[in-house]
């Protein structure tokens, strides 16, 4: 897929080799070339470099739909004012259970704990377009990712830029939002055959349909759906000692539901909006490969539900933000939390 409109911004190559003896009727030898490789008769050898090129892909997938949601999430609590500038920081942590191999298997389980800041400028374009009012942003800032087992026999470094914009359509309750966020970056690893670097370049992208309905007692519950995609694409590079080459590749697209009740509140001289949030979520057609002169497919869990707290607070020009949140699937679960602070521009 071309997407000449994300550069890549660093260099790189990857690594490591795990040599180990199986005999010719061993079960792993259905796992596929990436796991088995027979050399001669009666001896195979594995990459490991596989399951960890993929473990990346999918990881940097979920990365970008996580700083989405962060961006849907800012751009909907923040008032309409006319123009804002919010820096916002992330850090979460998940545990997965490793990628199931087509034709048989699991990668080993690994954990992934990440962190990202990123500066988002807004701006509300004066009158009205199709009787509502359009807000449009963008976003840029940094990404790092660390990813590692518990007997850490492994370990990927991800550092990478993230970038994007977004389009925000509301009419009184109702709103729809679509957003772009294209990552480039580079990841460097190391295992017992060695170290090794290559780069990573995707995209994510979401669109959001929602309504607020007002209850009694001053609440609110807002109801939103949506649809987004991901492409994640790692550079081929030569294993370490060997004249192989591979590269990684993830994409999918996601449909869900989410649901947030809220009220909003005066305290302290400004005005607080405190929020509980549960959300399901579908990725299909998900596609998760190694390639080059090895190959191998994985899959995962893709039903995820989501449960999310957190609280807005409105004085004067600025607005901050807190969330704590968990995502889990059949795989893999995460904890994370974001803080963000807006300042009105105009």
């Amino acid at each position: 897929m071309d997407r000449g409109i994300f550069g890549k911004v660093f260099g790189g190559g990857i690594a490591a080799v795990l040599f180990t003896a199986l005999t010719p009727g061993a079960a792993q030898a259905q796992l596929g070339p990436c796991y088995n490789y027979e050399v001669s008769p009666g001896i195979f050898i594995d990459y490991p470099e596989c399951g960890d090129t993929a473990n990346v892909a999918t990881q940097l997938g979920n990365s970008l739909n996580g700083i989405g949601d962060a961006m849907v999430n800012q751009q909907l609590n923040v008032g309409s004012f006319a123009a804002f500038a919010a820096p916002t920081g992330r850090v979460r942590h998940t545990n997965h259970d490793g990628l199931k191999v087509k034709g048989g298997g699991t990668t080993q389980d690994f954990e992934t704990d990440e962190g990202s800041v990123f500066g988002n400028v807004s701006y509300d374009l004066p009158g009205t377009y199709f009787g509502g009012k359009v807000r449009i942003s963008g976003l840029l800032g940094y990404n790092g990712l660390t990813q590692d087992d518990e007997a850490k026999t492994f370990k990927n470094d991800i550092d990478a830029l993230i970038y994007g914009g977004s389009y925000l359509w509301s009419k009184g309750n109702f709103y729809s939002m679509s957003l772009i966020i294209g990552l480039s970056g580079e990841a460097e690893g190391k295992n017992a055959g060695g170290k090794y670097n290559y780069d990573v370049d995707g995209y994510y992208t979401n669109s959001v349909i929602g309504y607020t309905f007002d209850m009694a007692g001053g609440w609110k519950f807002d109801t939103r759906v949506n649809l987004g995609s991901y492409d994640v694409d790692g550079d081929s590079f030569t294993i370490p000692g060997t004249a192989t080459a591979i590269n990684g590749h993830a994409e999918g697209w996601n449909a869900g539901i989410k649901g947030t009740i809220f009220t909003i509140m005066e305290m302290g001289g400004g005005v607080a909006r405190p929020y509980l949030a549960a959300g399901y979520k579908n990725v299909f057609s998900e596609d998760i490969e190694v390639r080059g002169d090895f190959t191998a497919d994985f899959d995962q869990d893709n039903n995820f539900g989501l449960v999310e707290a957190g609280y807005d607070y409105v004085q004067g020009p600025w607005t901050y933000g807190a969330a704590v949140y968990t995502e889990f699937s059949g795989d893999q679960n995460t904890v994370g939390g974001r803080l963000g602070v807006s300042l009105k521009l105009q």
